[in-house]
């Protein structure tokens, strides 16, 4: 263990006298050391508090105007022991411009390896749930449960979930042969080795959809393979594989999403710049229909809600169907994608944008199971 300043100290623990070698056997010397300790409070937010300030003097030296974010992220809610801290946004005693950055999964799906739309367990009360409503109803009541921690605990802070996302090696797939299917499904609609992962994958994305969360998805690691998955803990949640690739050259539209897994899971439209407060940001992938509901303030801006439309839905302008409750729309289009900009014309009002793509048959490719598009 290094200390500080990088010496090699050895055991924090041991130098404070919770334990010592006896012979060559490890023996406690305080068994109680560690029991009636608030974590959160005593342990964690004074940590965090000295971390972030350590990070600003650097931050503040730099001539950098704009305040530092500090994500506090503590253990996953399921496996902690202790209850989230109360964390002040004002100092001496909190921590200003904090985010809660708390982490999510699927837990079952997780450790198991397994997408099982029919099963899962609330760790909450401890008990099964059966059926996917259920299932998909408990889920987005975790999350939620995350994000009224930074209103409740934290005064009103924002909300990012730090880490979500799905293991890839899962039990349908024979690991030991490297079978993970043929590469050209890895962004195929009709993707039948990565069906578990597109459904385990979107169902986590649905569940932040519907609490509008803003999230982190763990995770890209550019060399990850069948074998070997991150090369690290045994874990296998890369969104891209090399495994995967298929050989696309720069010139076809879907060469940005080579290699990656299950992709339509996550390459998916959504607002990106909302004028005014939203509603609902959702996308169905079994439909092919986004939409959005927001409502806007009193005064009226004339500046556009913005949503990102990725080619690998819709590959022209004429694939997509788009209709809004009132005000108007123009599409721009780019290199891989679209936004689809709309002003709405009254203010203090709901108003939505629905956007209804070509649905999932798409012409088989010779290379890639993908329609073979030129720049």
């Amino acid at each position: 263990v290094n200390d500080v300043i990088g010496n090699s100290s050895g055991c924090i623990w041991k130098q404070a006298g919770v334990w010592r070698t006896n012979g060559s056997q490890p023996e406690i010397l305080a068994p109680a050391y560690f029991a009636n300790v608030d974590f959160g409070v005593e342990c964690y937010l004074p940590f965090a508090k000295e971390y972030a300030n350590s990070m600003r003097e650097v931050w503040s030296s730099s001539s950098k105007t704009t305040p530092l974010l500090i994500f506090v992220e503590l253990p996953p809610l399921e496996f902690s022991s202790t209850p989230f801290p109360e964390i002040s946004p004002s100092l001496p005693k909190g921590l200003p411009d904090a985010v809660n950055a708390t982490h999510w999964y699927d837990g079952l799906t997780l450790f198991t390896r397994s997408w099982k739309s029919y099963f899962s367990f609330d760790t909450r009360t401890h008990r099964p749930v059966f059926g996917y409503n259920n299932i998909f109803n408990m889920h987005v009541s975790q999350l939620a449960d995350i994000k009224r921690l930074g209103i409740d605990n934290m005064q009103n802070s924002p909300t990012l979930i730090g880490e979500c996302g799905i293991p890839y090696d899962m039990q349908h797939l024979d690991k030991s042969n490297q079978n993970y299917g043929k590469c050209e499904n890895s962004v195929d609609s009709r993707d039948s080795s990565f069906g578990p992962q597109l459904a385990a994958m979107d169902h986590t994305l649905r569940c932040l959809e519907k609490n509008l969360l803003s999230f982190t998805l763990w995770c890209y690691t550019p060399d990850n393979t069948n074998k070997e998955g991150d090369s690290w803990n045994g874990e296998d949640l890369s969104i891209y594989s090399e495994d995967q690739k298929c050989g696309l050259d720069e010139a076809d539209l879907y060469f940005i999403y080579d290699g990656l897994r299950a992709a339509r899971a996550f390459v998916r439209p959504y607002a990106q710049c909302i004028a005014g407060k939203p509603i609902e940001n959702t996308f169905d992938l079994q439909k092919g229909v986004f939409l959005f509901k927001g409502i806007s303030g009193e005064k009226r801006y004339d500046v556009p809600t913005e949503i990102f439309v990725p080619k690998l839905w819709c590959l022209s302008e004429s694939d997509m169907k788009i209709s809004v409750s009132e005000g108007r729309f123009e599409v721009e289009e780019f290199d891989h994608w679209f936004i689809v900009k709309y002003w709405h014309s009254d203010s203090g009002v709901a108003h939505r944008v629905e956007i209804w793509g070509p649905g999932m048959k798409m012409p088989q490719s010779r290379l890639c199971g993908l329609p073979r598009v030129q720049k």
